[in-house]
């Protein structure tokens, strides 16, 4: 379990925004608290999943039984993670 209590951190889905909106939100962001610094996530070049436990667990399965790789192995080990801190959580 990671004892990182910033760990997972909270992020903030907001659907339908457009590059200019997403733009002004994130500077709204940063000129209310410096201490938060918004990524911007483009979705040409990055998967945002929502993803529930059930999901992730056979995800994480399937992965397991595809045979290993760099890839499947670092998404194997996030996976875990996730489910062990949320587990305890």
């Amino acid at each position: 379990m990671n004892d990182d209590p910033d760990f997972p951190y909270w992020g903030i889905d907001i659907p339908g925004l457009r590059k200019g909106q997403a733009v002004e939100v994130a500077e709204l962001i940063q000129q209310s608290d410096a201490e938060i610094v918004p990524t911007l996530v483009d979705p040409k070049l990055w998967l945002t999943l929502h993803l529930d436990r059930e999901t992730v667990e056979v995800m994480r399965d399937a992965l397991m039984s595809a045979g290993q790789t760099i890839v499947t192995t670092s998404l194997i080990e996030s996976f875990d993670e996730w489910l062990d801190w949320s587990a305890d959580a």
